[in-house]
């Protein structure tokens, strides 16, 4: 017993870190030289030394805490680094302890530093906390703060054709979608910033995509604070990020600003409303025009706009939203393949996606029928399987996975006969790229019917139980394949192409050389209310 409790007092010890451990083993000795000095004058004397030392002590504390406050003066001049300083202190911290201060650095290094430091301040000044803690948050805020003053690099001024603004550290469609879109402008000869802007609720600390990072050496200009930029249009994407906007940003005076809306404010509905909360439309329609001013708000698919009108009309009030949509694209040439898949006795069907509940069936039975278990049928998946193995217990011996990343798509595409792409019912696909880049590689893509007025004529349409006779008869039908390949080839190239978004930009005021004004509508309609 006399052991336990031994351990546990060096323990508690070695958590309140080694200036207060010296602080209380100096008092020890001043006691003990008290008791067991042999006279009182070297009782004093020693009783002296250690009040000196621990003077000392103290003094050193109270001025490694003046020197924090003296960096609290110091107003920030610029953005902090892209990759976030570690604290240098953290040490031994506890994993209660390490959360709160890796999530509040992250904040004050990645643009929330009005908001951070009143907080991290308040967890340096409480007496209540350990001393290893109180002082790593410190370190963290003197580190930041050093880094400003280190950076000596130039802002950046002047005029750019088109500035995007968005979370850049997100691992799915909608990184795909930026990173597609800025490499379409670049290639035209525009020139293009971006403004990394994470969600301050969510994986803040995580670093800019590499992909992303990858466009600044193709000739995009990552912004800053401090940069001073007019442009022709800013483009907003993924509105979760507009929650709580950026305390440090640059200055952007936009002659357009349109906020592309790829996401709905719950992740699915059903007969009772949305679930999932992900964003609030009143909020982000005021914190877009307290920073950019007035702004056209543009669904990214029909699906969106038919949730938003249903669910959140009231609340679109005093919005403008545009008439058409603000669809993904890719460049057609660089995906599309010369012809089937060499024949070997099998039907390989298959599809690309992020591995999420919603982003499957969730229906054992229809999850199953949408890829069937026949002896020919091969089912391979990229991107993770674990939602369809919670769904079915253990996935059938017939599927292949391939984990996200593992494989580049268009490779994996190619590899492929025919895409099949369903996703839980109450799931609202604001878009849906995945079928998009199947049918730009020539693949005929078996969806249910909620596609159709995305992808027109571009999709075969069904329910999960016909899936399998939809696909046989495409593959005992060579002529029927072929026609089908050419015409979501076709939709791809009218709709979702390049040259389709430079036009878009092109009628809202963006200078595209060549390009040919005039909207998008839904593929294979006539108009936008997916009238044929």
């Amino acid at each position: 017993m006399l052991r336990r409790g031994l351990g546990r007092l060096k323990r508690r010890l070695r958590r309140i870190g080694p200036a207060p451990a010296a602080a209380l083993a100096g008092l020890a000795a001043a006691v003990a030289a008290v008791v067991l000095a042999p006279s009182r004058p070297a009782a004093l004397a020693v009783a002296a030394v250690v009040a000196v030392l621990e003077l000392g002590l103290l003094a050193a504390l109270l001025l490694r805490l003046e020197d924090a406050v003296k960096e609290a003066a110091v107003a920030p001049a610029q953005a902090a680094p892209v990759t976030a300083p570690q604290p240098v202190r953290a040490g031994k911290l506890p994993a209660r302890k390490l959360r709160p201060l890796r999530r509040w650095t992250a904040r004050l290094t990645r643009g929330f530093s009005a908001t951070a430091l009143p907080v991290m301040y308040g967890y340096a000044d409480n007496e209540q906390g350990t001393y290893p803690f109180r002082i790593a948050m410190l370190d963290a805020i003197v580190e930041w703060r050093k880094g400003l003053r280190e950076r000596r690099d130039e802002p950046f001024q002047g005029h750019l054709d088109i500035v995007l603004v968005s979370n850049l550290n997100l691992l799915g469609g909608t990184t795909a979608s930026n990173v597609e879109e800025v490499r379409a402008y670049l290639r035209a000869g525009l020139s293009v910033g971006l403004l990394h802007h994470p969600v301050f609720e969510w994986n803040v600390g995580r670093d800019v995509n590499p992909k992303v990072a990858e466009l600044a050496a193709e000739g995009a200009v990552m912004l800053r604070p401090g940069d001073d930029v007019t442009c022709d249009l800013m483009i907003v994407r993924f509105p979760p990020s507009l929650a709580k906007p950026l305390d440090d940003r640059p200055e952007i005076k936009p002659a357009r600003t349109v906020l592309l809306i790829n996401q709905t404010p719950f992740e699915s509905y059903g007969p009772d409303g949305g679930r999932h909360f992900s964003w609030d439309v009143a909020t982000v329609r005021d914190n877009l025009a307290a920073w950019a001013g007035p702004s056209t708000w543009y669904a990214i698919g029909p699906s969106v706009r038919e949730t938003l009108e249903r669910h959140h009309a009231d609340e679109l009030a005093g919005i403008e939203f545009a008439e058409d949509y603000w669809f993904g694209s890719l460049d057609p040439d660089l995906w599309r393949r010369e012809g089937p898949r060499e024949p070997d006795g099998t039907i390989r069907i298959g599809r690309h996606s992020r591995d999420h509940p919603l982003k499957w069936q969730t229906i054992a039975e229809d999850l199953r029928a949408a890829h069937p278990d026949g002896e020919d049928f091969e089912v391979h998946v990229l991107g993770g399987a674990e939602s369809p193995r919670r769904v079915l217990g253990e996935l059938p011996a017939n599927w292949t996975e391939y984990p996200f990343g593992s494989v580049p798509a268009i490779e994996f595409l190619h590899s492929l006969d025919v895409a099949v792409y369903f996703t839980a019912e109450e799931y609202v696909e604001a878009f849906g790229r995945s079928p998009m880049e199947a049918m730009a590689a020539g693949l005929p893509c078996v969806m249910p019917p909620r596609f159709r007025p995305l992808f027109g004529d571009g999709g075969l349409y069904c329910e999960p139980h016909e899936v399998e006779d939809v696909v046989r008869g495409l593959m005992a039908d060579p002529e029927r394949y072929r026609a089908q390949s050419e015409r979501s080839l076709a939709v791809v190239r009218e709709h979702f192409s390049h040259e389709a978004l430079l036009r878009r930009v092109a009628a809202l005021g963006v200078r595209v050389p060549g390009a040919r004004p005039g909207p998008g509508g839904p593929a294979g309609t006539a108009d936008e209310s997916g009238a044929r």
